[in-house]
């Protein structure tokens, strides 16, 4: 009796599903395919102001034809945006990187923690939604990332050109002579 349970509980392994045949992301960002030839992998959006967000993200085209990847965002009051990222065929295009192109989002309203949606197209490929995580640059890995305000330009007063006048000096009058 015991070597048959000792068989039968053994035998539960091989009908149980391995947690190592299910391989989960292993990264801070989502991932998804948006055609079999397009995946976006490891897609993050890294912001300190929650206005801004810099996408970061890998974009594998496994087509021999160039891709223009579209990523479409809803802004705070509502305005759908694009931002485009142009991907060789048979390679691999990242953004977001510290040598990376930066491909920035504005007018955001979104706070560290969130899942920012964007929806990654190209072609007449239908596309798919992710829900980004929203990331700080306090991350050790994600130092420097976040997008910068650019300083915006202060008018200075200019000063006026304006004329010296030179101050007037009285010009002695002819004397008058005596008359004869």
């Amino acid at each position: 009796m015991a070597a048959l349970i000792g068989v039968s509980a053994s035998g539960c392994a091989f009908i149980t599903p391995q947690s190592t045949i299910s391989i989960k992301e292993a990264a801070d960002g989502v991932e998804g395919n948006v055609s079999p030839d397009l995946a976006i992998r490891n897609a993050t959006l890294i912001s300190d102001d929650n206005k801004t967000g810099s996408l970061i993200a890998s974009f594998v085209n496994t087509s021999s034809s160039p891709i223009t990847v579209n990523m479409q965002y809803t802004d705070s009051s509502g305005v759908l945006s694009t931002e485009t990222q142009y991907v060789e065929g048979s390679s691999t295009s990242t953004v977001g990187g510290t040598t990376d192109v930066k491909v920035v989002f504005t007018g955001l309203d979104v706070k560290a923690g969130a899942l920012f949606p964007v929806f990654f197209q190209y072609g007449t490929q239908t596309g798919v939604k992710l829900l980004v995580p929203v990331l700080t640059s306090d991350w050790p890995q994600f130092t420097g990332l976040a997008p910068t305000v650019a300083p915006t330009a202060t008018a200075l007063p200019t000063p006026s050109a304006s004329a010296t006048v030179a101050p007037q000096t009285a010009t002695p009058a002819p004397a008058a002579t005596p008359a004869q």
